[in-house]
C-alpha cells in the first residue's frame, strides 16, 4: 500500500513537472518576439498581417515567424501546386502580385465595413432628430427620399447607394429611438450616483375657487 501511494505521488510529480517545462516552452516561443523576414514572401509565400504570419496562397495563418514552421506549412501544403517548381525570380514576382491581390481585397472590405457603420450612424441620427421634434416614426422613408433625389440633382451619383443603404423604416426608427431611449437612461442613473444633491421644482396652480393646489 505504501509503495503504491509512492508510486502515484511520483507520478504526479513528474506530470506537474513536465507542464511546467511545457508552459515554459510556450513562454519562451511567445517571448522571443521574432520578426518577418522579407525573404519569406517569396521563399514561402507569406506576408505579415495582424502580427502573423499568412500564406498568400490559402490565406492560412501560422503561430510563430519561425523558418522552419513556414517552410513546412509550403511543403506540406503548396508542394505540388505551380509555385513549388518556380525559379527565385518567378516567385518574387507572384509574390508580389499576390500580396496587391490581398491587399486589394482588404481596402474593399475595409472600405465597406466603414461605409456599414456610417450608415447605421447615420440612421441612429435621423431617428434621434424624429424623436426630438416630435415627428411621426414613418418620416424617416420620406427623409431617406429626399436625400436620394437630392444626390441625384447636386450629381453625387457615388452617394446614392450610400443614402439608399441607409435604413429608414417605420420599425427600424422605431427599434433605434427605443434603444436611444434606454441608453440615455442608464446614463441618467449612472450620472445620478454621482450628484450630490437634488432640487424639486415644483408649480402652484388654483382650482375654480381659487385655492391654491400645488
Amino acid at each position: 500500500m505504501f509503495l503504491l501511494v509512492c508510486v502515484r505521488l511520483y507520478i504526479n510529480y513528474r506530470l506537474k513537472e513536465n507542464l511546467c517545462v511545457g508552459i515554459m516552452a510556450y513562454k519562451k516561443v511567445d517571448s522571443e518576439c521574432r520578426l518577418f523576414k522579407e525573404e519569406w514572401a517569396w521563399k514561402y509565400f507569406f506576408t505579415e498581417y495582424n502580427c502573423k504570419p499568412v500564406c498568400l496562397i490559402c490565406n492560412e495563418a501560422v503561430v510563430v515567424f519561425k523558418d522552419f514552421n513556414l517552410a513546412r506549412h509550403f511543403n506540406t501544403k503548396h508542394s505540388k501546386t505551380k509555385y513549388a517548381v518556380m525559379n527565385d525570380a518567378e516567385k518574387k514576382i507572384n509574390a508580389e502580385n499576390l500580396k496587391k491581390t490581398i491587399s486589394v481585397q482588404r481596402n474593399v472590405f475595409i472600405k465597406q465595413n466603414t461605409t456599414q457603420k456610417a450608415s447605421t450612424l447615420a440612421g441612429y441620427v435621423v431617428a434621434y432628430k424624429i424623436a426630438k421634434n416630435n415627428k411621426p416614426y414613418s418620416e424617416g422613408e420620406f427623409v431617406k427620399d429626399c436625400k436620394v433625389s437630392m444626390s441625384k440633382i447636386f450629381l453625387c451619383p457615388e452617394k446614392i447607394k450610400e443614402f439608399e443603404s441607409v435604413s429608414l423604416s417605420r420599425k427600424t426608427v422605431t427599434t433605434r429611438i427605443d434603444a436611444i431611449a434606454s441608453n440615455l437612461s442608464i446614463q441618467f442613473r449612472q450620472s445620478i450616483e454621482n450628484f450630490k444633491y437634488f432640487s424639486v421644482t415644483m408649480d402652484e396652480s388654483t382650482d375654480r375657487s381659487d385655492t391654491a393646489q400645488l
